[in-house]
């Protein structure tokens, strides 16, 4: 168990900062932070993007694809379900968005979506679409300039342009921006606007620097507002899930789940269900599922901080494929983890 001490207002965030800009990761020990480090890996992320102020009603998803790229392509694909519906399927349909234009998402160095239970966005670093961009200007939209970036809006808002839905992508494509190394496919002006970091970061926002600094050094993460997870009641405020960054090239072995905000009291007793729902011996509350045939350790711990945290960290078993965490996500599953019994 691990608690540091509270931490308001600026402060919390200036702390965050330089603690992950240091390398300083989970709640305790890690020696003195760098004060000027920039902020690294998801932190890093959470600074890109836009849409500050909203007190952790924004949900994220994020893959590091260059290191992921490492990895045998089943455990890539895994993680890469951390975009979220919508997001995911840019990637799962890579193969006819290069044939098609030229597009790969697996060259991008990181994809970053935004949304909650489905992706309103998707931005692709280290990617341009010159081809994309053409096809969808021969489809009818209009494009504009805004700081180097060319901006395009095709159809209705959150409509799929017919380019790209037969491609195969969902969702996205309506509102896109579109750069030398970068792309943005997204519903409206708004998730837009946030990808292209517009608007206060994220990372401005304790929560948020509170959440990236949960989960540590991670490959692949998503966060999710609470009130987004089966419209559901949990007692907090933000749900981070992350699969910890491998040493080597083996499949990544530990993942990460952290709950923010909520009273004490409540953050006292959600990790009281987390350790019992997630030991190895109980049973998954929805499809009865030994956890131990994908767990085979977990640890909980509660920390004070401008937010309350409670972190959950999971040692996978030998055999488990990386993501358990987002499966306890899309299947629903969380609710009942935080219900004391199941």
């Amino acid at each position: 168990m691990c608690r540091v001490a509270a931490k308001r207002g600026a402060a919390a965030v200036a702390a965050a900062l330089a603690l992950l800009g240091a390398g300083w990761l989970g709640g305790c020990g890690g020696g003195e932070p760098a004060p000027d480090s920039e902020p690294r890996g998801f932190a890093a992320v959470l600074a890109s993007v836009g849409g500050g102020g909203e007190n952790g009603s924004l949900g994220l998803g994020w893959v590091d694809e260059r290191a992921a790229a490492k990895l045998d392509p089943r455990t890539r694909a895994e993680l890469e379900r951390a975009l979220g519906p919508n997001a995911n399927t840019v990637v799962e349909q890579a193969t006819a968005l290069r044939r098609r234009f030229g597009l790969d998402p697996r060259a991008a160095t990181a994809l970053v979506s935004l949304g909650g239970s489905y992706a309103f966005g998707l931005r692709l670093d280290g990617v341009g679409a010159p081809g994309l961009r053409r096809a969808l200007i021969d489809a009818g939209a209009r494009a504009r300039d805004a700081q180097g970036t060319e901006l395009l809006r095709i159809g209705d808002y959150a409509q799929v342009p017919g380019p790209l839905l037969r491609a195969g992508v969902n969702g996205l494509g309506a509102r896109d921006a579109f750069a030398p190394d970068s792309t943005v496919l997204a519903i409206s002006e708004t998730a837009r606007a946030a990808l292209l970091g517009r608007g206060g970061a994220l990372l401005e926002q304790p929560i948020y620097a509170e959440a990236a600094s949960c989960l540590g050094d991670v490959i692949a993460a998503r966060l999710v507002p609470a009130k987004l997870v089966l419209s559901t009641e949990l007692a907090t405020d933000l749900v981070a899930v992350g699969v910890e960054r491998p040493r080597g090239p083996e499949p990544p072995a530990r993942e990460v789940l952290c709950l923010l905000g909520g009273t004490e009291a409540d953050a006292n007793r959600l990790a009281a269900a987390l350790s019992d729902s997630l030991d190895p011996g109980a049973r998954d509350p929805r499809s009865g599922a030994r956890i131990g045939a994908d767990v085979s350790r977990v640890s909980v711990e509660r920390a004070a901080g401008e937010v309350e945290q409670v972190r959950a960290q999971l040692t996978l078993a030998p055999r488990a494929q990386p993501g358990f965490v987002f499966d306890v996500l899309a299947a629903g599953s969380l609710p009942a983890y935080l219900t004391p019994g199941g």
